[in-house]
């Protein structure tokens, strides 16, 4: 991750930081819980994660595809008023595609499959107060990713864990009293998986693929309590 990626991720973090304080304190003491299995689509970037290869990488060596679909659960508190805070679980699955020297200088391409299980904890800030039935809201917080380690015959360097942050929005729609239907879309920046390492620079430096991106659109069916 170069520096630029590194102050760009901070001072998000930081505004991210700033809003769920806010938000925090905010709230008002009588709160309304939410529980919402959810299911979506998610759009992998495209940009090449790096090489396994420790004596000639090369920046395309290593590819991700996303299978779908993808699935997970929202718990939210919500306040009287316009604010809440929500923590969630996302697992969704990718193909990789690796070129790989099992050790005679002569890489072979292997395939798999990885999944991926997220961890979100974000603020929201609603446009309507509580009660109303539609809730157009925005959100953004923190996310933890994990990976695990590719079924590839010549891998050898297990999974992976990234911190990222994450922003986006929704509307939730009151159905019922108790029920409620959700959609959101998420966009979401982490480390890149597996920490590989880019083609050397003219100078042998190393490079790395800095952050990764994806998106994420879901629905699903909440229940009030």
């Amino acid at each position: 991750m170069n520096q630029g990626d590194v102050c760009n991720m901070r001072v998000k973090c930081a505004v991210i930081f700033a809003a769920m304080v806010t938000a925090l304190s905010a709230q008002e003491p009588a709160g309304e819980w939410e529980v919402a299995p959810t299911v979506g689509y998610v759009r992998l970037s495209k940009k090449p994660i790096g090489s396994v290869n420790q004596t000639s990488p090369q920046d395309d060596d290593t590819k991700l595809t996303a299978r779908q679909p993808s699935y997970g659960a929202t718990f939210t508190w919500n306040s009287k008023g316009y604010y809440g805070i929500e923590a969630g679980v996302w697992r969704s699955r990718a193909r990789i595609d690796s070129k790989i020297d099992p050790g005679d200088g002569k890489p072979v391409l292997e395939s798999g499959t990885v999944t991926q299980n997220q961890i979100f904890v974000n603020g929201v800030s609603y446009f309507m107060p509580r009660g109303e039935r539609f809730r157009p809201y925005v959100t953004a917080g923190a996310v933890v990713q994990f990976w695990n380690t590719p079924a590839l015959a010549n891998w050898g360097i297990g999974g992976s864990k990234n911190l990222g942050f994450n922003y986006g929005g929704g509307v939730k729609i009151r159905l019922l009293k108790p029920v409620l239907f959700r959609l959101d879309v998420r966009d979401i920046w982490a480390g890149a998986p597996y920490g590989l390492q880019y083609a050397n620079s003219s100078d042998t430096s190393v490079r790395s693929p800095g952050l990764y991106r994806q998106l994420q659109g879901t629905v699903g069916i909440g229940f009030v309590f």
